[in-house]
């Protein structure tokens, strides 16, 4: 495993967290990215604050226009849209064996002496 996940500043990152930077890059709004999550803007700035001290990057810029990604959150937007995407899929995507649903042959081997016990216990 890499150094950054070695990092105290990255351990303290959450989903929420992940959340808000890609819709911070999305909508470019702290305001917009607290309705969409359904959260305070002070939530939406503190987890900008703890992604901001985790990277090592200011992440987005407050400009006239809204936030404005740096060259690093640039880099990171991809990343971080397929780290949701994974635990969504580990969430709901993939299925449980279930054994009634899929026809299957077992091929059991044994030998001649172990069938032979296997075989006389019906009889």
């Amino acid at each position: 495993m890499g150094q950054m996940l070695n990092s105290n500043l990255l351990r303290k990152l959450d989903m929420q967290d992940l959340m808000v930077f890609v819709a911070v890059y999305e909508q470019s709004s702290v305001t917009a990215v607290s309705e969409t999550l359904g959260v305070s803007q002070s939530t939406v700035s503190y987890s900008l604050k703890k992604l901001r001290t985790g990277f090592k990057d200011d992440l987005f810029i407050n400009t006239r226009s809204g936030m404005r990604p740096t060259y690093k959150a640039t880099t990171m937007h991809e990343h971080v849209l397929k780290i949701l995407e994974g635990i969504n899929f580990c969430h709901s995507g993939a299925q449980a064996f279930d054994p009634t649903l899929k026809a299957v042959t077992f091929n059991i081997g044994v030998s001649d002496s172990a069938s032979n016990c296997w075989y006389c216990r019906g009889c």
